[in-house]
């Protein structure tokens, strides 16, 4: 299956989402030293909403003692802080397979390339010092209480489909495609394999983010309040699950450019105060 790119609106709001990402990206260079906690930002919020899309709502306090390496806390005081540190270093796996592939000759890395030891790996680090927790594990059966509705493979076509998922991203007309639709169209083939008893909605949004990270786009952080949109749109197909992406993927940059003008603002007011009363 492939996006049909005479949609106007699509291709209208991909170059327009190109345009903010690129403003994004000039108030991060005017303001470097924000970076560091641009970033953690960006990973508390995708923390927090991708969790609450699996069913679990995290507190403030659980996330700012967990990602927040300024902030002691022992996880073994509090389970929570555990998986909040397996998923935020998770993103961090993402990231820096992006920064290794785009480091490479740039003829090998022009296409995004996608392994079943990559969706096994991220399984197991998310998995990491849990109890009750199988890392890598495949699913056994087919769920009768489960958060996700759409239809799912057997567990006995798990290992072929996730197989055939990492080979359709090889294929030449998934590769001509716009990163974005690339991330849909894989998210949704991955989704439908669903490997993992526990976890793979967390994996399948990681490798969904790996296209648009390794594109330049800020991870899509779907909202704690799309969670039911987001399950109707897997169950209705990849057009559908685009428009919760590229919404999703438009409220990040939005509110990332917010947040960089309000402390451009914050730092010109200071510096007009020191002036005011220097002179």
């Amino acid at each position: 299956m492939s996006f049909d790119f005479d949609d106007f609106d699509v291709r209208a709001r991909f170059s327009e989402l190109d345009d903010r990402s690129d403003e994004l990206r000039q108030l991060l260079r005017d303001l470097p030293d924000e970076q560091a906690d641009f970033d953690e930002r960006c990973r508390m919020a995708y923390v927090y909403h991708d969790s609450a899309l699996e069913g679990a709502v995290l507190s403030y306090h659980e996330l700012r003692a967990a990602v927040d390496r300024k902030v002691a806390s022992d996880s073994s005081m509090i389970p929570a802080y555990q998986e909040i540190k397996n998923h935020a270093d998770a993103i961090g796996v993402i990231e820096e397979h992006c920064r290794e592939e785009l480091s490479r000759n740039q003829a090998r890395a022009r296409n995004a390339r996608v392994t079943p030891q990559l969706a096994y790996d991220l399984h197991i680090l998310l998995t990491r010092n849990l109890v009750r927790k199988v890392p890598g594990a495949l699913r056994k059966d087919m769920p009768l209480h489960r958060t996700y509705f759409h239809e799912i493979v057997d567990p006995d076509q798990i290992e072929a489909g996730i197989i055939s998922a990492c080979e359709f991203v090889e294929n030449a007309d998934f590769r001509s495609q716009h990163p974005i639709n690339q991330a849909c169209l894989f998210h949704h083939e991955f989704m439908r394999v669903f490997p993992f008893a526990d976890g793979s909605g967390k994996v399948g949004r990681l490798l969904m983010n790996y296209f648009l990270i390794r594109a330049g786009y800020l991870p899509a952080v779907i909202h704690s309040s799309d969670r039911q949109a987001y399950y109707e749109a897997l169950k209705q197909g990849p057009e559908s699950l685009r428009v919760i992406i590229v919404e999703a993927m438009e409220q990040a940059v939005d509110a990332g450019i917010r947040h960089l003008r309000e402390r451009m603002k914050s730092r010109s007011a200071g510096r007009g105060r020191i002036r005011s009363h220097a002179g």
